[in-house]
Order: structure tokens, then sequence, then C-alpha cells
């Protein structure tokens, strides 16, 4: 009886987490298709931007998006409100994303965002997959990856504020790098867990992770040819 009861409350732990992993693609998968939105609008959103705030229109942008962000974070276990939270960081990311992937292009054409899209995605699978057949916790990532990303914030916004283009590119490395190791060990997490309640919260997470990898090699590859 006892190992009934057992395997039991096994077999629905392993229900419980298959179904929270299968929530939590199905929020990224989401968050993807509202980013893809919010990239197809970023002519107009970045047309109005500069016809009201001129050449602070970046940081206005940027603004926004880390206010969102904070938003997402703080409501990620608050329905439907993070359903609401969620769909405008990830709409104002495509945005953003979708205005980077232009202003590449106009300097060095659209294979660098193709390229740059492609490695993601083979990034993406990789570190998934690995995560998900090695079954190893990657807690002990957490320092490099707090310093790696700290690096490539502050690093990043001294580029942008001084117009260093290839301290940009420097930063853009160490952020695929920092951002690689932050996916994996978001994945192992998510993997590991043992409160099934945030599927948002670590979508996000993951989202995050994409996206600034995508940046980063959008500058790292269009930067070298303009």
């Amino acid at each position: 009886m006892e190992f009934q009861q057992s395997w039991q409350g096994a077999s629905e732990g392993t229900k419980s987490r298959v179904d929270f992993v299968r929530s939590v693609y199905l929020w990224l998968m989401g968050g993807f298709a509202v980013a893809a939105l919010g990239a197809l609008s970023a002519p107009m959103i970045g047309r109005a931007l500069i016809a009201v705030a001129g050449g602070f229109w970046h940081w206005i942008l940027f603004g926004v998006q880390f206010g969102s962000l904070m938003f997402a974070s703080a409501v990620s276990r608050r329905r439907p409100l993070n359903r609401i939270a969620f769909g405008l960081f990830t709409y104002i990311s495509g945005a953003i994303a979708g205005i980077v992937a232009l202003i590449v292009a106009q300097g060095a054409g659209f294979m660098p965002v193709l390229t740059a899209f492609s490695l993601t995605g083979v990034v993406f699978l990789t570190l998934t997959v690995t995560a998900f057949v090695s079954k190893r916790d990657f807690s002990f990532l957490r320092n490099f990856v707090i310093v790696g990303v700290v690096v490539a914030v502050f690093g990043s916004l001294a580029a942008a504020i001084f117009h260093l283009e290839t301290l940009s590119l420097v930063i853009s490395g160490v952020a695929v790098i920092a951002f690689s190791a932050k996916l994996l060990w978001d994945t192992s997490a998510m993997l590991r867990t043992q409160d099934f309640g945030d599927p948002a919260g670590f979508a996000l997470s993951l989202f995050v992770s994409l996206y600034n990898i995508f940046i980063s090699l959008m500058n790292l590859l269009g930067g070298r040819r303009r």
C-alpha cells in the first residue's frame, strides 16, 4: 500500500511538472507571437517616436521597455494582469528588435538580421536540449551570469552615451555569452523547481535572455559590416 501511494505521488508530481513546463513554453510561444506583431509595427512606432522625442527617442523606448519588464515581473503570478503585462513587454521588445533590425539592414543588409535570428534559434535549441538531457543543476552559473549581465547593461549604456562602437561590439559579445549562460541556468531551474505557480515568470526570464542574445548578435554581425 505504501509503495502504491508513493508511486501515485511520484506519478502525479511528474504530471504536474510536465504540465508546468508545457505552460512555460506556451507562454513563451505566445510572447514570440506578440513580439512579431511589435516587430511588424516597428517602422510606424519609430517614426512616431522620432517625431515626438527627436534624438532622445531611443532612451524613451528603453525606459518604457525597462518599466514594462519590472511591471511584468511584479505581477507574474496575478491573473489576468500577468497576461497584459507579459504581452505589453513582449510587444515593446518586438518593436525595439524590429527597429534595430531596420537600422542594421540599412547599413549591412538583411543577411546579418536573418543570421542573428537563425543563430538565436540554434542557441535556444542547443541549450534547451542540454538542460533537458543532462538534467544537471546549472545554478553554479549564477555568479557568472550576474557579473556578465551587469557588465553588459552598464557597458552598453556607456557605449551608447559616448558613441563607442568598438566597446559596443565587445559588450555584445559579453552579452551573448552571459545571456546564453542565463538561458541554461533558467531552463535548469524550471526543470528542478517545486513551485509550479509562476509559469509566466519563467517564460519572461527565458524571453529576456533570447531577446538579448538576438539583439547582441545583430549588433555583432551588422556592426562589423557597417
